[in-house]
């Protein structure tokens, strides 16, 4: 029975040492996830990308210029005849060469007003970009608080176990003690040790799930997954009102600024496919210089320095219906974004209501187990002197602790809640 309860008593020590471990205030992990998360430095590239790509020249607002150059070599036998009368020429190994370069210059001047269309979207997709960033930080925030506001009440709980456990090893060692003096009976000491057992394979258990909790934030927080830690307790006082956290959610929500911008890049399909039915209007202008030398022939060597410029129109007849059909799909897409933008916008009305109708209920709850655990507390107090004067059974003395743990998990869970909704 002494190996008994020095196993259990290490097994507390155990979990005492682990409590040694930093001190990780909320801040610090929102902190960590801002700066080292790796969903958010992903969507920071994405978002840098997305805002180098902004420019008029990617939209097609301005020309392209570009210097083309070129030659030529051949040597072949030339056999020539002229009309006129001109003797024929027969000439072997005719070497013909030539070389050419020249600055040119393409520009759309017209094309149904796409190309202003295109920068418009291109402005939209560094928006969407923006607003997706936005919500990867909101999302990983979110996620890393509720994670610690999850570990921190179980610590709480482990804390209970802990007592617990220290409240079972002294109920087996006064039964143990008992015994010999024939108070109690060895059924009783039999089932004191199994309560002991019990109480310190919950407590191992819940030690097992929180540092799974504790690998998950390391992990949102970029850092050593075994950098184990202790969190704070403390929380600070809020003082919500229903209307401000409605008006700030409809105001500011990722989402719902994700699902307007998502409106605005359906108009812009829909001018997109409006611009194909426009007349396109291209200007090119070249200035070159070319020269070429012939081994045979009447012209023997030709050279040409000077500017060309040109202007072609594309005029839209027919295309099988394809612009009526995508101004169509436009217009639907349109439709399906307004759609999904009130849903939206109901959602996170409901949403509010209801982490509000959680919020208010888990404050009662805290209020109601702070009582509770006074009650239990004094309880347990009662039956351990009525258990020593032999006027209660074990089972109902077990019952008493049971009582005062399940207050103290449902005070934990309650009060983190309330601040997780």
């Amino acid at each position: 029975m002494r190996k008994t309860i020095l196993f259990f008593m290490g097994l507390l020590v155990c979990s005492l040492s682990f409590g040694q471990a930093e001190v990780l205030k909320i801040q610090q992990v929102i902190d960590g996830v801002l700066k080292n998360n790796f969903s958010i430095q992903s969507a920071v590239v994405e978002e840098k990308v997305a805002e180098r790509s902004v420019s008029k020249g990617n939209a097609g607002l301005l020309p392209s210029v570009a210097i083309t150059s070129g030659g030529n070599y051949s040597n072949n036998n030339t056999e020539l005849r002229f009309a006129g009368g001109i003797d024929p020429a027969n000439v072997q190994g005719a070497v013909n060469t030539g070389y050419n370069a020249s600055l040119g210059l393409n520009y759309q001047v017209f094309n149904g007003f796409a190309n202003l269309a295109n920068y418009r979207n291109l402005q939209l997709q560094h928006e969407l970009s923006e607003t997706q960033l936005r919500l990867t930080i909101e999302n990983a925030v979110v996620t890393a608080t509720g994670l610690y506001l999850d570990a921190t009440s179980l610590s709480e709980q482990i804390q209970a176990l802990r007592e617990t456990v220290k409240i079972s090893q002294e109920q087996l060692k006064r039964i143990q003690t008992g015994r010999d003096y024939g108070t109690y009976t060895s059924q009783q000491a039999l089932q004191a040790k199994v309560d002991l057992h019990t109480d310190s394979m919950a407590l191992l258990n819940s030690e097992n799930q929180l540092k799974a909790l504790q690998r998950q934030i390391n992990f949102l927080m970029g850092r050593e997954i075994t950098n184990y830690f202790q969190t704070d307790t403390s929380l600070p006082a809020s003082s919500l009102e229903l209307d401000g956290i409605l008006s700030g959610a409809k105001s500011s929500n990722a989402s719902l600024s994700l699902a307007s911008l998502q409106k605005d890049q359906a108009l812009i399909s829909k001018s997109l496919a409006q611009a194909n039915r426009y007349p396109t209007v291209n200007l090119t202008s070249s200035y070159g210089l070319s020269s070429s030398q012939n081994g045979a022939g009447i012209v023997l060597e030709q050279n040409n320095v000077g500017f060309a410029a040109g202007l072609n129109v594309s005029i839209p007849v027919f295309n099988g219906g394809k612009v009526t059909t995508a101004i169509h799909n436009a217009e639907l897409a349109m439709k399906k974004s307004e759609i999904a933008l009130k849903q939206n916008q109901l959602l996170v009305e409901k949403e509010v209501y209801d982490y509000w109708e959680a919020y208010q209920y888990q404050r009662e709850v805290v209020a109601m187990e702070k009582k509770n655990i006074e009650l239990a507390e004094l309880n347990l107090k009662r039956s351990s002197e009525a258990f020593k004067l032999g006027q209660i059974t074990s089972i109902e003395y077990r019952q008493a602790q049971l009582n005062l743990l399940a207050s103290n998990n449902r005070l934990s869970k309650a009060k983190y809640e309330g601040t997780k909704a």
